[in-house]
């Protein structure tokens, strides 16, 4: 597992996909990304990555190797192919994730103000950080945190009466 193996320092990119995968979507999922791991490269050198998916909604892709540009565009490339091919969308920046009695969920921004508006978001909302950098970040607990504790916070006003 990338999380109990993968170095601290280790640089991850969170791609969250717009729905709860079924068992075989994982698996197309886990193929295509197996598929990429393995031909991975920076300048002509394999790149040391690796993936994990989490919650049947994430995709946790790492590498300890320091890479830049088309080794980075390189691993957008398999999402977009994933969507394309198979309607699996893990590249809508317009979502917000967070955590309900439902489980995950993922909602548009105007739909996430709306939850907000209506006080169905309070300060203890469990919110997805996609922007984490690093694996010790999500070691950390900065990828699952805290509505009130996240940028969340700052980009959409809780009611009042949802704050302690």
């Amino acid at each position: 597992m990338v999380l109990e193996s993968s170095p601290g320092t280790s640089r991850v990119w969170v791609y969250g996909f717009n729905l709860l995968l079924s068992p075989e979507q994982k698996a197309i999922v886990q193929s295509k990304l197996e598929e990429f791991k393995s031909g991975w490269q920076y300048h002509g050198k394999a790149v040391n990555g690796d993936f994990e998916i989490i919650h049947d909604q994430f995709v946790l892709l790492t590498t300890n190797d320091s890479i830049s540009g088309c080794s980075i565009d390189s691993s957008v490339a398999v999402f977009k192919e994933l969507k394309l091919i198979h309607g699996l969308d893990a590249l809508d920046q317009n979502l917000i994730f967070f955590r309900s009695k439902r489980g995950v969920e993922a909602v548009s921004r105007p739909e996430f103000q709306v939850l907000v508006t209506a006080g169905e978001i309070n300060e203890n909302t469990k919110v997805f950080n996609l922007s984490v950098s690093s694996i010790n970040e999500v070691r950390e607990g900065k990828f699952e945190v805290n509505f009130k504790n996240s940028w969340h916070s700052q980009a959409f006003k809780l009611k009042p009466e949802t704050v302690s």
